[in-house]
This record gives C-alpha cells, sequence and structure tokens, in this order.
C-alpha cells in the first residue's frame, strides 16, 4: 500500500457509492471491476467543479477518459497478477499526431511534472504509441486504496486536462516542404 493521504475526500455521510453496495468482502478487499468503478465514482465526484468531466469508455477492468479524441485518453488500468495499477495519460493514435502531442508534452514537462511528482514518467511505449504515466502498487484492492489512485487521477485531470482539451497544436508545415528532407517544386502560374 502506498503511504500518505489522498486528496480525495471520502464520500459523505449517508451518501452510498453505487458500487459497494455488496463490498468490500469480509478482508476488505474488492473485485477488480468493482474496484475500478468505485475508484472511478469517487474521483469523479472530487473533479473541481471548472474541469468538466471527460467522456468514459469502459474495457472489462480498464477505464479510459477522453476530452473528444478517444486516441488521446487518461487510463486507469488495474493489474491484480502484478499487483500494479497504471495510471496515465496515452497517445494511440497515428504516430505523426502522437509525436506532435509528445512534443509539445515535453516542452512543457518540467511545469507538469513539478505538479504531477517524480513518479510520472514520459515513455515511447510502442512503435507508435507513447504515455505519459505512473505505476502504484498494492497489496489488496480496497477502499483506501480506491481513494489514492483517484486522488492521483483527479491531479491528472486538473494539472493535465487543460493540455488535452487545448491540443499540442504543432506549428504548420512549410507549404513548400514535403518532409524526410524533400522539397516539393514552387508551383508554376499559368498566366
Amino acid at each position: 500500500m502506498i503511504a500518505g493521504t489522498s486528496p480525495v475526500a471520502e464520500l459523505r455521510a449517508g451518501e452510498l457509492s453505487r458500487y459497494t453496495a455488496k463490498m468490500p468482502t469480509r478482508d476488505g478487499t474488492m473485485k477488480t471491476r468493482e474496484w475500478v468503478f468505485y475508484a472511478e465514482e469517487v474521483a469523479m465526484r472530487a473533479l473541481p467543479a471548472e474541469l468538466a468531466p471527460p467522456e468514459r469508455k469502459v474495457m472489462w477492468t480498464v477505464l479510459q477518459f477522453h476530452y473528444g479524441d478517444p486516441n488521446v485518453h487518461f487510463e486507469v488500468n488495474p493489474s491484480p497478477g502484478r499487483q500494479q495499477v497504471e495510471l496515465g495519460l496515452h497517445f494511440e493514435g497515428p504516430p505523426g499526431s502522437n509525436d506532435a502531442w509528445v512534443t509539445e508534452l515535453a516542452r512543457r514537462g518540467p511545469e507538469y511534472m513539478a505538479a504531477l511528482g517524480d513518479e510520472w514518467e514520459l515513455e515511447e511505449w510502442t512503435a507508435s504509441w507513447r504515455r505519459l504515466h505512473r505505476v502504484l502498487r498494492f497489496e489488496r484492492l480496497d477502499t483506501e486504496f480506491a481513494h489514492v489512485v483517484a486522488g492521483e487521477l483527479v491531479k491528472a485531470f486538473t494539472v493535465l486536462g487543460p493540455f488535452v482539451r487545448e491540443g499540442p497544436h504543432p506549428p504548420a508545415p512549410s507549404p513548400d516542404f514535403a518532409g524526410e528532407g524533400e522539397r516539393v517544386p514552387a508551383m508554376q502560374s499559368n498566366r
């Protein structure tokens, strides 16, 4: 379990979670799917009012959140067998788009990393996909750990959400540049 407290407030007294009516088990452990939805609920309730809630996509126990472009999404991915949760901002679109996002993200890196913490890492995940992520280790999936992960998710939305909604805005290519060192001949007038 991660030491420290979560910045996410507990559910208010008398306010029941949709996902804890029949959990946790006697030892406090939750099933993975129920845990991930509980963590999501805690995070969404803690989002600052000025931050628009993202759209969501569920793939069994993986949650993805995006602001209009599913290729650029926040992800919560628990792996009980490895006793870890991967939390990150993923770029899973076309390679050129992913690289544009990561170039701008790296340019702003010191500002974001100061706000997110040293546990976050920007990496080339596959030949074309990129991610800014962190791994949180756990002994068991319980409500306490859900609050820790929810706090990190809220921090990611708060710090990186405006960047994601704004987009990378790469500079427009020169009209006479085709890429990879190849120049396009100037257009000729037919007058």
